[in-house]
């Protein structure tokens, strides 16, 4: 199990005031999985940080390059709190880092309007610089 960040104890107070006017599923849902540790969609096997919950149990998940080897890195919503498993840090020499900027990811994605043009182009883009 990796922590992300620590609580200090004016955080912790903040936090814990925080959650107690929250509904219980929020409740429920930032107990089992505290938004301080590092975690693994069991879905895809990318390492997230956790962003925000729901009530619909779904959560907000940042895929960055800090933990991952991704094209892009993204905030994704819709997250099942279940896909989510507790998980160690990178290995040292692991392959980590965002291939494309922002600015190179907004290039890439110009006049792309379905889904598959867009993931396809995204590719192609970081494909150009030599890195998956």
């Amino acid at each position: 199990m990796a922590r992300v960040f620590e609580f200090d104890d004016a955080k912790r107070a903040e936090w814990r005031a925080w959650l107690s006017g929250r509904p219980q599923v929020i409740q429920e849902m930032a107990a089992s999985h505290p938004p301080n540790l590092l975690y693994r969609l069991k879905s895809t096997g990318q390492r997230v940080t956790l962003l925000s919950y729901g009530e619909d149990r779904k959560c907000r998940v940042l895929v960055s390059g800090e933990y991952n080897l991704v094209a892009h890195e993204r905030q994704v919503f819709g997250i099942s709190i279940d896909d989510l498993e507790e998980c160690d840090l990178p290995t040292p020499g692991e392959p980590l880092g965002s291939v494309l900027s922002d600015e190179e990811l907004d290039a890439a994605l110009a006049g792309e309007a379905t889904k598959e043009g867009r993931m396809e182009a995204v590719k192609r883009a970081a494909m150009a610089k030599g890195r998956p």
